[in-house]
């Protein structure tokens, strides 16, 4: 009969269709596992950046923190350098002075003998 075969040719079929979709099902599932493997690669990754990331935003902060100090540092260095050229000046007048007065003093002696 007729039917029979249809029911046979319908048989077929379906075992043809049911191994096409157990390979692509195969293939997905492999793809999947594949996908899954990179995620995880990549979560490691992101994982290291944000460690280097974090590290390097530390290290700035410290380097921030230090470049405060040292221009502090350098401001008080040049106001004592300021002050003890003003002490110097002062000093140099002073100096200056007290050579007139010893050579005026030398010289009025050097006549009145």
């Amino acid at each position: 009969m007729d039917v029979e075969r249809t029911i046979e040719f319908l048989l077929k079929n379906q075992a043809r269709m049911d191994a096409r979709f157990d390979a692509k099902f195969a293939r997905a599932d492999q793809r999947f596992a594949q996908a899954e493997k990179r995620s995880a690669q990549a979560e490691k990754r992101l994982d290291q950046l944000e460690r280097v990331v974090a590290q390097n935003s530390r290290i700035v902060t410290q380097l921030a923190r230090s470049g405060v100090t040292l221009r502090s540092d350098v401001r008080r260095t040049e106001k004592n350098l300021a002050e003890i050229a003003e002490s110097l000046s002062e000093m140099d007048g002073k100096l200056n002075a007290l050579i007139e007065f010893v050579d005026r003093q030398t010289r009025g002696n050097g006549r009145q003998q």
